[in-house]
């Protein structure tokens, strides 16, 4: 589902994150299936390490679609779990660009807030340093 830019919100965090491992998952006529491991680093309204999991199906026209999972965890121990999805489309022959909703759980009472939000992800990755950064936004 795609997102008018006038119903995004107040910046939530950025992430940064680093390619630990590759596994292709599925090729196909129409495309492949790709699964992505990173090790992440979230810095804005919570500051938190994590890793996650995304699935991306590369289309043979450029176009991408995603699902993430992930953990994270800050320096005072909360816990944070998130999941989302988007689409994707290549910039370059090893650049990407995305964009998705995310969801967020905790049962941290301090960051209970993130409960009830709904965020907005835009972000970009580069393939050649297994690198990608991403801001996500609060979805009004």
């Amino acid at each position: 589902m795609q997102m008018s830019k006038k119903t995004k919100g107040d910046l939530l965090v950025e992430n940064t994150g680093k390619l630990v491992s590759t596994t292709v998952r599925e090729i196909s006529p129409t495309g492949i299936k790709l699964e992505y491991n990173s090790q992440d680093q979230t810095k804005g309204r919570y500051k938190a390490n994590g890793v996650s999991t995304t699935t991306v199906w590369l289309k043979t026209d450029g176009t991408a679609e995603w699902e993430t999972k992930g953990i994270e965890t800050t320096n005072e121990g909360d816990f944070i779990a998130t999941w989302g999805k988007g689409t994707g489309k290549n910039t370059s022959p090893t650049t990407q660009s995305w964009e998705g909703e995310v969801n967020f759980m905790t049962q941290s009472k301090k960051l209970s807030w993130l409960n009830n939000a709904k965020g907005w992800v835009e972000g970009s990755g580069n393939q050649v340093t297994g690198e990608s950064h991403g801001k996500i936004f609060e979805q009004k």
